[in-house]
């Protein structure tokens, strides 16, 4: 305790002191200007997976709250947008949500007969957002995307998400970006599970409100079963130790478990897990796979959930043909 408050008192010192103020200041006011300055943009950004799930399937869940789940990120994000919607009575597909945000969108489909079936061959919902500053007018962001599909020849389809065009203080539009990014991520995720468009619509409810934490349980079962094969391969040469470990991630595989990889600047794969009982499991593992199957399968689980954890089977096309336009902001 004495040494956090000396730490206190030292960032005190530190951002009272004339050099502390210059800094704050001037970070302030670096921000207050770069928000003065607006940034308009075509074609900001575009991702893109293949999967082989139902079409119809797709277009539900695009066209219902299954996606606005989401983008809301955490089942609170969701229920704050829910919680405050307005539809517009006056404007078709248009809503006010707590009188900051304005929502409008339109629906294209293009059907074709494949094998005498009427088959949606193309898709796409095209939404506008305007976000203001809560009690003011100042402007966050105008903002259209595009989510949608096409079937190609194959027989697969191509889900793409596309920013068409951003207006608003140019940080922002990282910020959305990086938003995109997650939302095409999870979105991905959600649709090449083996549950999407299952009946068990609780299991899917329960995974989109948390997809890292169905990517981290699905991450820890392939782990489990390395490991169980790496002992059923030692057979009777294999540790007591070597068995609690297994049982222990085991139970780990139960519970809500939150964790990370960071990839290092000389290509090694560094996991992070904040449960000390969880981290010892792991690692635990990863040592057993080592030591009985070698370094290249260890390595291959590692690079496994790095997979799983970045945006997986997704081409991506970020600022490609940007035409971007700063401009100041009316003083009016």
């Amino acid at each position: 305790m004495r040494g956090a408050s000396r730490m206190g008192a030292a960032a005190w010192r530190g951002a009272t002191s004339k050099l502390g103020m210059a800094t704050i200041g001037s970070t302030g006011i670096a921000t207050f200007c770069s928000l003065q300055y607006y940034a308009k943009i075509s074609d900001f950004f575009e991702y893109s997976f293949v999967t082989r799930k139902d079409p119809d399937a797709i277009v539900d869940f695009y066209s219902t709250e299954d996606f606005l789940q989401i983008l809301g990120v955490v089942p609170l994000g969701l229920h704050l947008i829910l919680a405050g919607v307005e539809w517009d009575t006056k404007a078709e597909n248009t809503m006010s949500v707590w009188n900051t945000m304005q929502i409008s969108f339109d629906i294209t489909e293009k059907e074709e007969e494949i094998d005498g079936k009427d088959v949606v061959t193309f898709f796409n919902k095209r939404e506008r957002f305007v976000q203001y500053v809560p009690f003011t007018r100042f402007l966050l962001w105008d903002q259209v995307q595009n989510y949608g599909y096409q079937r190609l020849k194959d027989g697969s389809i191509k889900v793409t998400h596309q920013g068409e065009t951003f207006y608003g203080p140019w940080p922002v539009r990282f910020l959305v970006q990086a938003h995109a990014r997650y939302v095409v991520w999870a979105t991905e995720k959600h649709i090449n599970s083996p549950i999407f468009a299952t009946e068990d619509l609780e299991a899917q409810e329960h995974q989109r409100s948390n997809i890292p934490l169905h990517v981290a349980q699905q991450w820890l079962a392939e782990l489990q079963g390395s490991q169980e094969a790496a002992l059923s391969k030692a057979g009777a040469s294999a540790s007591s130790q070597q068995k609690e470990s297994a049982a222990a991630l085991k139970r780990l595989a139960k519970r809500k478990t939150s964790m990370s990889i960071e990839r290092k600047a000389d290509g090694t794969l560094k996991l992070h897990v904040d449960d000390p009982a969880a981290k010892a499991a792991i690692t635990s593992a990863l040592k057993d796979i080592k030591a009985i199957e070698g370094n290249d399968k260890a390595a291959g689980a590692m690079s496994s959930l790095l997979r799983q954890s970045e945006v997986g089977g997704v081409k991506a096309k970020v600022d490609g043909a940007l035409n971007s336009k700063l401009s100041q902001r009316a003083s009016a």
